[in-house]
This record gives structure tokens, sequence and C-alpha cells, in this order.
């Protein structure tokens, strides 16, 4: 995210102490940033269109890092900002001079050496153009806080990197730290059409979901208009319900539940804990089968081993039996064998 700093080189009168080099260029220094303090920003300005204003702490530990400082050094003068970032091919479109590398820490200020080499740039100094702006990339940690001195924030300057510093014919009052207009429109616009496709694809879903409600509404309308179809409604009501009591008890009562919900009720109760991970389906099926009719065989099989009755067989005398039958078979049908 790029960002500008405008600060003031100070009063006409303080650049008496400014410094012409021989070869006419112009040293001025300035202090070109300021820490410690929450600056207020338009959300739209920080991409947070979602917010009317935005609070953002210039913490000290960030400003004053090392690799922070360092980045002053060297970067170009400009004379008004640029209306992209310098890099070599616009070097020398747009440069006026640079920042020395002497770049110090002075207070809650960070100061900076410029020097001018531009015969423009200096007249525009010498006739009063005090103000400085710095450019600079920044990423911002959305975490909210409170600074020292008590003003709360909800985003917090991270890894400064400066890009140039430009001098700007006005200024105000301490700092005026803004996002640069065309990127921000350029942003703005963006985000715009994104949200807009989003909206509109939001919408065409709803619309889509509600058409396919309508038409399954109108067949289930269609459905119970056929001729037996209301009887046939009932019938399948009284067979589920039928099979719920088995389940429940002869006292159940259905009223004002609908079919998922009784066959729920009649799971549960047969079932407990073991159908709170079952979905629509699941229930279904198991109503299913604890309703189907009684399996002779299946009653037997689920019987347990201590209430067999006594006459039933063991393996062995299962085996037993088997090999008799076997071996006697051709008794049965004795013109049949060969």
């Amino acid at each position: 995210m790029q960002i500008v700093d405008r600060l003031s080189l100070g009063p006409p009168a303080g650049i008496a102490d400014a410094r012409p080099l021989r070869s006419g260029a112009l040293v001025v220094q300035a202090r070109a940033a300021r820490a410690g303090n929450v600056q207020i920003y338009a959300g739209a300005e920080l991409a947070r269109p979602d917010r009317a204003t935005v609070r953002v702490y210039r913490d000290p530990e960030e400003i004053f890092r090392a690799d922070s400082l360092a980045s002053f050094g060297h970067k170009p003068v400009t004379l008004d900002h640029p209306p992209e970032v310098v890099t070599p091919e616009t070097w020398r479109r747009v440069a006026r001079g640079h920042v020395g590398d002497e770049v110090l820490r002075d207070g809650e200020f960070v100061r900076i050496p410029l020097l001018l080499a531009d015969a423009e740039a200096i007249a525009a100094v010498r006739a009063g153009q005090r103000e400085i702006s710095v450019g600079y990339t920044c990423t911002l940690d959305w975490t909210p806080g409170t600074a020292p001195d008590g003003t709360p924030y909800e985003a917090r300057q991270t890894a400064v990197v400066v890009d140039h510093v430009a001098i700007v014919a006005e200024g105000r009052a301490g700092q005026d730290c803004r996002i640069d207009d065309t990127a921000a429109l350029r942003r703005e616009l963006a985000d715009a059409v994104v949200r807009a496709l989003a909206a509109e694809a939001q919408a065409a879903r709803l619309s889509a979901e509600h058409e396919a409600a309508l038409a399954e509404r109108e067949h289930e309308i269609a459905s119970l208009r056929a001729p037996g179809a209301l009887d046939a409604v009932a019938a399948a009501r009284a067979d589920l319900v039928a099979g719920a009591r088995r389940i429940l008890g002869d006292a159940f009562d259905p009223a004002g539940l609908d079919a998922g919900a009784i066959r729920r009720a009649a799971v549960a109760h047969a079932l407990g804990e073991a159908t709170a991970g079952l979905d629509v389906a699941g229930i279904d099926g198991a109503f299913r089968a604890l309703t189907a009719p009684a399996d002779p065989l299946r009653a037997v099989l689920r019987r347990p081993r201590d209430v067999l009755t006594p006459d039933a067989l063991t393996p062995d005398a299962a085996h037993a039996a088997m090999v008799e039958t076997l071996r006697t078979a051709w008794k049965a049908n004795p013109r049949g064998a060969r």
C-alpha cells in the first residue's frame, strides 16, 4: 500500500541555514516523518470503503527501525508527486535531487538531508514552497489497539519502505497521510466491479433457487389434484403412523408432526444416541428397517445364545446330522440311484 505524509520544511526564514554548494545545488535539512501518533484516514483511502474513517498508529518501533530509516537514503527528491512509483525508467523525468545517507532520529521525527540539484526545484523552495511529502509503501496490521497516549486505533503501520520525497506547494499542519489519488481511484473502481459481479452472481443464484422451489411446489400441487391422490396421501400417512406406533406405542400422537418428524421420533426412541449423526436419508432407512415385516429367520438369528431352546443343535450335532442325511439320502429315492 502506497502512502504519502506531508511535513513542513519550516517557515520561509528557516531556509536561511540551507547550505548552497559550489555547483549551485542546495542542501536542506528536513523533518520527514513523525512517529508515535495516530493518523485518521478515510476508509476508502485504505481500501476499506466499509468504514467512514480508520485510525492508524505510526508505531515508533516500525518508523525508527534500522531498515526503515535506511530506506530514506539516496531516494529521489521530486517536485510534486509523480503519478507512479519512481523506477530507473522514470528517474530522469521526475528526480530533482536525492536524499542523503545521514538519516537520523530527531525526537519523534526522522531528519533527512535533501540535495536539490535542479534549478526549478531550488527556485520553488527559495520562493516559499516549504512542504515536503514522503511517498512510501507499508503494510497495515489490522489488529486494533491503544497508543501510549490513550488514543485508540484500528490498524498499525509496519514494514515501511520509502519510495521518494516530494516538494509540494501546500500541506496541512502536522501530517497529511493519504493514498495516492490515482491508485486509490483505480482500486475503488476495481473493487466496485468485483462487488457488482458478486452481487449479480448472488442474485442469479437466488433467482434460480426461487424458480426451482416454485416448480417443485407446482408439481406437488398438480400431483395432489390427480384422481385418488389425496386418498393415497392419507393412506401413506396412516401406514407411517401405524409403523411409528409399533415402536413408540399406541399412545403416540402424531398431531402437528410431518413425516420426517414422525420417523425421527420413532428412530430416536429405538436407537437412542445413535441417531445423532443420521441425516434425513439415514433416518428414513432406519425407520424402514425398524418397521419391516417380521422375519422368522432374523428373529432366530437375533435371539441371544442363552435363550436358545434346549433342543437347538450345537455345531457338532448339526454336522453329525448333515453327515447322516447325506449317508441315508438314497433311501428316500431308490429309483433315482444309478
